[in-house]
């Protein structure tokens, strides 16, 4: 097991507003593809760089920062700051701090994601399945005696992502996506392939759930004949989550943003998920998502972050706190 960390301004007590990050980072990948050690965290023309950089080293450290500055303040009302672990393989900390009832009567949430520090109110949710084909091995000359899998998990899915599945229109969520991550058969160039396995990435927005998608995929299936041998099932789901635009943390986030930046933040949503998938529903916190450097920079060679944005963020975060102390 690994730990997640809450962390008090007023010694465990809890108030209305929780900030958060995660602790883990992908895989390094391949290491001749980085120019720098990704592990020194190398400075260079203000710019740190190293694995975690961005998402999210530089982001936490600023919520620590913001913390132990607003501690100093002796302020009335208790500030949380929470770290989690394996965000990145599922947000199973966060699932766990859910379960525990460590944040219950915490209102509103700020998560300190990389956004280049503009403010996004949603995110959307994700759907991964697995396409199961069937077939019949034979010799790869005679291919008329058997059936192939391969061919059978192309088929379905074709019609899987042919078009798109309902859904609720929501102009900062966008549009849902769908794109086939994987996809593994045969045992051998000269066997017609008896097994066939596909993994499918969604990308969903209101209106849609993991029960309702797994139930129209395999209606597709079923539709074009090969149900007897090509099946859906679920992996992993998180739903899609949004802040209303008219609500307080939105409203002040935007306001200390702009304080610190000297212009009004963008408005979006994110197109990948976090935690906040798993604190609003389960734990009925609204969430913000805001904090220095770019997603783009996220899970990639060379990953870096501006340290400036490093230390607007610090303004940022103990801004909003000191307006949440009332």
């Amino acid at each position: 097991k690994r730990p997640n960390l809450i962390f008090s301004s007023h010694d465990g007590e809890k108030g209305e507003l929780v900030m958060h990050g995660h602790m883990d980072t992908v895989p390094i990948g391949n290491l001749d593809s980085w120019d720098y050690d990704p592990f020194a965290s190398e400075i260079m023309d203000g710019f740190l760089y190293g694995r975690g950089a961005c998402d999210m080293k530089g982001p936490v450290a600023a919520l620590t920062e913001a913390l132990i500055l607003y501690t100093e303040e002796k302020h009335e009302k208790p500030l949380l700051v929470l770290t989690t672990s394996d965000e990145e393989s599922g947000c199973s900390g966060a699932e766990e701090v859910a379960k525990s009832g460590e944040l219950s009567g915490v209102k509103f949430g700020v998560c300190a994601e990389p956004t280049s520090l503009q403010v996004l109110v949603g995110e959307k949710g994700i759907f991964w399945s697995k396409v199961i084909a069937e077939g019949k091995s034979a010799h790869g000359s005679r291919p008329e005696d058997g059936v192939n899998a391969i061919q059978l998990c192309m088929d379905a899915l074709r019609a899987i992502t042919a078009d798109p599945y309902p859904y609720e229109q929501d102009d900062l969520l966008g549009d849902p996506t769908i794109s086939i991550g994987m996809i593994n058969g045969g045992i051998k160039v000269n066997v017609v392939a008896a097994n066939c396995e596909a993994q499918v990435d969604m990308r969903t927005v209101k209106g849609q759930s993991p029960d309702s998608l797994l139930e129209q995929m395999n209606e597709r299936i079923y539709a074009i004949g090969l149900a007897d041998r090509v099946r859906v099932e679920y992996i992993h789901g998180k739903p899609a989550v949004s802040t209303p635009k008219d609500s307080e943390i939105v409203t002040i986030a935007l306001e200390e943003v702009k304080r610190v930046i000297g212009h009004k933040p963008a408005l979006s949503s994110a197109t990948y998920g976090t935690d906040c998938s798993v604190l609003q529903p389960k734990v009925g916190i609204l969430n913000v998502i805001c904090g220095p450097g770019s997603i783009e920079q996220a899970h990639q060679p060379n990953e870096y972050i501006e340290l400036e944005q490093v230390y607007q963020s610090v303004d940022i975060y103990l801004g909003i706190a000191r307006r949440f102390d009332r």
